[in-house]
């Protein structure tokens, strides 16, 4: 028995419209088209997560092809034997298509909902990031440099802000809060100079991590300028209370604190020649 024809130009068509996609998609790199900016930019806040979804919405567009044309490529080969070789069907043949065919089914969809949740991750931190560079972009106006995205050796620093009271490090922490009916408590994080203390979890790390970012920054600036430079630690919770029950350790705050904690803040003076002197060692980074 003869296989359809209009088979064979429905996986043609297919087979022709997938290469066209293709072409078109990488058309313009072998072109060597340039973008009309040459120059390198400031990096914008959260801009290392945009890359990061970019990759996971690609990693996505790839599963959900391979659900698609999985089964249908199982389907095709049992047609193949079936029709075009004239072999006789056999059960163990077909349990082991549809079998094939629900593993490979199964296997994408695992990998669709975990990209999916890692994708939902980086949103959230994406929206964090970008409210906090927001909120610190506004102390422009006071005589405030602020920089998103500083790359260091193995980590990348979210935020810098360098004025007349001093040169700060200023990470963003990204935690989901639970929808319970007491919105102020499961908002709200105890922070006792050393750890936080979210409703859910217990968070040193955070702390940890702000501190050494500083201090690398620190060691940074003092090589390059080749004068010591003590960058203090900053962390921000985005969408959080945050109770202090201690007056140690280094400022956690919200985005509603900033304006309070850059006035009240104890002061390490740097003269305009000093603080340009920072910027241009940041701006070259």
């Amino acid at each position: 028995m003869r296989l359809p024809i209009s088979i064979f130009i429905m996986a043609g068509a297919f087979l022709v419209g997938t290469v066209v996609l293709y072409l078109w998609r990488f058309y313009p790199k072998r072109k060597r088209f340039q973008p009309p900016l040459s120059q390198d930019l400031l990096r914008s806040p959260g801009q290392s997560l945009l890359a990061e979804l970019d990759l996971i919405n690609k990693e996505l567009r790839r599963y959900w092809v391979f659900f698609v044309l999985s089964p249908l490529t199982i389907f095709a080969v049992h047609l193949l034997l079936s029709y075009v070789n004239a072999t006789d069907k056999s059960g163990v043949r077909l349990m082991v298509a549809v079998g094939g065919g629900l593993i490979l089914c199964i296997f994408s969809v695992y990998k669709v909902i975990m990209l999916l949740n890692e994708r939902k991750t980086l949103r959230l931190g994406y929206a964090d990031k970008s409210a906090v560079g927001r909120q610190l972009e506004q102390f422009i106006q006071d005589g405030f440099r602020v920089y998103h995205e500083f790359p260091a050796e193995t980590f990348i620093i979210d935020h810098i802000v360098v004025g007349p009271k001093g040169v700060f490090t200023v990470k963003t922490k990204t935690h989901f809060k639970s929808a319970g009916k007491n919105r102020i408590e499961d908002a709200t994080v105890a922070y006792d100079g050393r750890m936080l203390y979210f409703p859910s979890e217990e968070d040193f790390k955070t702390i940890e991590e702000a501190r050494q970012q500083a201090d690398w920054l620190s060691d940074w600036l003092g090589r390059t300028i080749g004068e010591p430079i003590a960058a203090r630690a900053i962390i921000a919770l985005p969408g959080w209370f945050v109770k202090r029950t201690s007056a140690e350790g280094i400022p956690v705050v919200n985005l509603q604190q900033f304006p309070s904690l850059f006035k009240h803040i104890k002061p390490r003076l740097l003269s305009d020649p000093m603080i340009m002197r920072i910027s241009q060692q940041l701006d070259k980074k």
